[in-house]
């Protein structure tokens, strides 16, 4: 059995765990906090080489990055496909998904010290973050209308990228630019709404949410925040 290894309060953790679950696919988690640097668990680079989750260990060795770990779960367990029947289908799937990766999440991120800390951002990091998330936000009405799932007729990796991204967007504009940079997008909030309903990623919210005290015991043990 194939062994998930992270902890579940990681939205990249996250997004292998729901392919993995929708996808009807056995497998083992295992808890695995990580540092940075020298803080690092020595034996857990050989599992991630810069120590980051998740990691996906199979039968013939592990594998690091979400992304990387999304493709493998598909060639092995090709039953239940997360990806359209199409190679145009597929690459706009992949055009989405990582639309979103990039040009939300990574820039929200910027601002997860700040919510975790408790703290101000630097007004100039704010404000490029709110230049950049509000011209994503409406650059994202031009590759999905959000009417049924992200993409097309079925449920794949373009929802999951949706689902476990997004709300992050929705938490940093709301604590730190007063607002929801994603408020504006037609059909999002009602698409948000209906995948929530899903079993598996109602799953993915109680874990998460269980998880999370840990998870801030270990940042305030390792870092002090």
């Amino acid at each position: 059995m194939i062994k998930l290894h992270g902890f579940s309060s990681s939205n990249y953790y996250n997004v292998p765990k729901l392919a993995l679950l929708e996808k009807g696919v056995a497998f083992e988690e295992v808890l695995s906090y990580t540092g940075v640097g020298p803080k690092y668990k020595p034996e857990y680079l050989d599992k991630s080489p810069l120590g980051k989750v998740p990691a996906l260990e199979t039968s013939e060795g592990f594998v690091s990055e979400s992304r990387a770990i999304l493709e493998y779960i598909e060639r092995a367990h090709p039953q239940h496909s997360l990806l359209p029947a199409t190679p145009f289908g597929i690459a706009k799937v992949q055009e989405l998904s990582q639309f979103i990766e990039l040009y939300f999440e990574l820039v929200a991120r910027r601002l997860i010290p700040n919510l975790f800390a408790g703290t101000e951002p630097d007004p100039a990091v704010l404000k490029d973050v709110e230049s950049s998330l509000n011209k994503a936000a409406a650059a994202l009405t031009k590759l999905s209308t959000f009417e049924q799932f992200a993409y097309g007729d079925q449920f794949t990796l373009a929802d999951i990228a949706a689902i476990l991204n997004l709300p992050i967007v929705r938490s940093v504009g709301l604590k730190f630019l007063g607002k929801d940079p994603l408020s504006e997008v037609p059909g999002l909030d009602a698409y948000c709404a209906r995948m929530e309903e899903r079993p598996h990623v109602k799953k993915i919210r109680v874990d998460a949410a269980a998880d999370r005290p840990s998870f801030m015991a270990h940042l305030k043990a390792l870092y002090g925040i």
